[in-house]
């Protein structure tokens, strides 16, 4: 093993406790000199991939989870507009109303009937894109949603 290569190994497990994501707090080892006996192959393999593994973890933000869109049935009015903002579109036709949300992907539209005691809920929704074509109904949904999302961060 060439010396360069052999400080990059013996100095990885002491990096390595820099990096830990774990709940314990890392401990200083004492330095290896560079006369010390070099780690064969076998020993520097599982140090490298563990560092490679603990710094990929790091980078990587998890995807948010996005409700299903069948999860709109039922849904107030009030929680409808927490969720997604205001509509684009709105009409009344007693006893009904229309909200519609739109991307540049798709249309969602809302219908809202009165349920138990008066209030406005989902009764109905259906998915489209603008030229009238169907879409997928979860893709224009997570459109939405992340829609309000960019917005909400400005």
């Amino acid at each position: 093993m060439n010396r360069g290569l052999s400080m990059m190994v013996v100095a990885l497990p002491l990096l390595s406790g820099c990096l830990s994501l774990g709940d314990e707090p890392a401990t200083a080892e004492a330095p290896t000199t560079p006369a010390a006996a070099e780690p064969d192959s076998a020993t520097a393999a599982p140090v490298l991939a563990a560092a490679n593994h603990q710094m990929a973890r790091a980078a990587v933000a998890p995807a948010p989870d996005y409700p299903a869109i069948d999860t709109l049935k039922g849904l107030s009015s009030e929680n409808i507009e927490v969720l997604l903002g205001a509509p684009h579109f709105r009409r009344r036709d007693k006893p009904a109303e229309l909200w519609q949300y739109r991307t540049r992907k798709c249309v969602l539209d809302l219908f809202f009937y009165p349920g138990g005691g008066g209030a406005l809920a989902v009764e109905y929704l259906d998915v489209r894109v603008g030229t009238g074509q169907e879409t997928a109904r979860q893709a224009c949904f997570v459109s939405l949603l992340k829609a309000r999302d960019n917005a909400a961060k400005g």
